[in-house]
């Protein structure tokens, strides 16, 4: 004799329980999506401002740190205008034979308007090139 099982109803406990996650997924990334995109302009920029930094790299010392003082004038104002409105915000440029790097430090918020909650994200966005020379 064959055991008869019941077909389960379309709509259970599990297929709900399913959707509240989702939901619970979608509201997540919605609002969590400008901090995301602020993260990623604020590459973008640094990604921007590499060459520069490479070509101080190559420089004599007194003329790569009169370069690196413009990076560190004109990098803050590019991160300001791509939305970064940290007034903590930090650079750090790294140099060396083998790579060089432009970092940035600043933290963002992300409001939860149901549950009525603002979150920071800290966030560091960075920016690295390998600084070897190409023998051809």
């Amino acid at each position: 004799m064959a055991t008869r099982y019941k077909k389960p109803r379309s709509i259970n406990t599990v297929s709900v329980g399913l959707l509240v996650l989702l939901g619970i997924a979608v509201y997540l990334a919605i609002y969590t999506w400008p901090v995301y995109t602020l993260s990623s302009r604020a590459k973008g920029v640094l990604l921007d401002a590499i060459p520069m930094l490479y070509r101080a790299n190559l420089r004599p010392t007194d003329v790569a740190l009169a370069m690196i003082n413009d990076l560190k004038k004109s990098v803050p104002k590019a991160l300001r205008k791509e939305g970064v409105r940290d007034p903590n915000l930090e650079l750090v440029f790294a140099r060396s034979k083998e790579e060089v790097s432009i970092e940035a430090h600043f933290v963002a918020t992300a409001f939860f308007p149901v549950i009525n909650k603002t979150v920071e994200f800290h966030l560091s966005p960075r920016a690295v090139t390998d600084t070897a020379r190409i023998e051809w």
